[in-house]
This record gives C-alpha cells, sequence and structure tokens, in this order.
C-alpha cells in the first residue's frame, strides 16, 4: 500500500501517533493512492476512507433544484376595487350615524416558494375594525376573500375566510392578521407574468353573523 509511505517522515517527527495514523490507513481496505508523484492521482477513484472523511460514504438521494426564481416572479398583491372596507349598520344603511362598526385593510404581504411544477403562495393580510355610533365592543366577523387569477383574469383560487375579531372591553379599535398558507398553483410557462393576487371584503361570501353587543339611544 503507497499510503503508508506518506507517514515515514512523520514517524521519525511525532513518534507512536503517527503509527497509530499509518495503522488506521492500513486498515482502510480501499485506501486511494496518496503519492505525489503518481500522475494518474487526479484521477483516481477516492476510497472508503475518503468517503468517510468527507461524510458521503452513503450519499443521500437526490432532490430537485430549488426555484429560487420563484420568489422575483410571484405575482404583485392587490385590493380589489371597492372592497378595501367593510360596513355593517344598524338602521339606515350609508347613514353614518347607524354604522355598528366598520373594517378596513391596513396591509398585506406575499411570498411565493417552489414546489417543483407548482407554486405555493402564502398571503398575509392585516385589518383593523373600528366601533361606530351604533356599536359596542364584543366579537365580530368579517368576510375576506383571497384570490388568485391569471393573466386572464381567470381564478386559480378564491376562497371566503371568515374572521372573528375581538374588540375588547373598553376599546372601540382592534387589529387582526390573517395568513393563508394552503395556496397551491401551477407554474405557468410566462412565469405569473400578468397574474395578480387579490384581496377585499366579500360582504355576499358573509356568514350568519355571531349576535354582538349593540349600544343603546
Amino acid at each position: 500500500m503507497r499510503c503508508v509511505s506518506v507517514f515515514r517522515r512523520s514517524e521519525a517527527a511525532l513518534g507512536a501517533r503517527s503509527v497509530a495514523v499509518a495503522a488506521l490507513c492500513l486498515g482502510l481496505a480501499a485506501c486511494g493512492t496518496v503519492d505525489p508523484n503518481d500522475p494518474n492521482r487526479a484521477t483516481a477513484n477516492p476510497g472508503l476512507g475518503t468517503k468517510l472523511l468527507l461524510g458521503n460514504a452513503n450519499p443521500g438521494p437526490l432532490t430537485p433544484p430549488v426555484d429560487n426564481a420563484i420568489k422575483n416572479d410571484c405575482p404583485p398583491i392587490e385590493v380589489l376595487d371597492g372592497a378595501a372596507s367593510y360596513r355593517v349598520y344598524d338602521g339606515q344603511e350609508n347613514d353614518p350615524f347607524s354604522l355598528r362598526w366598520q373594517a378596513a385593510i391596513a396591509e398585506t404581504a406575499r411570498e411565493c416558494s417552489g414546489l417543483g411544477v407548482e407554486a405555493g403562495i402564502k398571503v398575509g393580510v392585516v385589518g383593523r375594525v373600528i366601533v361606530g355610533p351604533k356599536g359596542a365592543p364584543g366579537t365580530v366577523r368579517v368576510p375576506l376573500r383571497i384570490a388568485v387569477v391569471d393573466e386572464a383574469n381567470k381564478p386559480l383560487y378564491s376562497q371566503v375566510q371568515q374572521i372573528d375579531v375581538a374588540i375588547p372591553p373598553g376599546q372601540s379599535v382592534a387589529n387582526f392578521t390573517r395568513v393563508q398558507e394552503d395556496i397551491v398553483v401551477p407554474i405557468p410557462a410566462n412565469r405569473f407574468r400578468g397574474w395578480r393576487i387579490l384581496v377585499g371584503y366579500d360582504p355576499k361570501g358573509a356568514a350568519a353573523e355571531p349576535k354582538t353587543a349593540r349600544r343603546r339611544g
């Protein structure tokens, strides 16, 4: 085994420690050559010892490449026209003195990740509920729609989330956060060019509102 020769000079300098290292090299039956004068050393196959040192004696299964560009190709997020706020009245519609409460969208965010031939989209919305003259602290339900449409405005995903918002006693304002993480769409050939993520309140999608306290008078 040529691999023993690389330790001869070290044996004189390091004594028993070098002998132990040489014995380890001898114990690796598939030890590859390390002779610096060997012209074939660049093409020699690594032995088991090299694989163990590199930690790849048993390499894991191949995984598909990560599509990092999908983060930059993620469709922009927009608030639907006329859907940035949602109002509930106790009496005449559009009468500010009959307003029980109003919900508004304060912030939005989105993030895309590659899933092979599909993309996962995470959408976050921060909303705010304000109590009106006819309202009082309690729990209100806001219908928030999140949708993903392609360049032809065809919905690839659309769902209304019923969000219960608790307004603490003595307070007239409460914030809420909704993060939707289960959106999966195919990655189109145009890399989402012209696609949009839409958010907004959808009164038609509202379910029965839970009973809340009302201000008298």
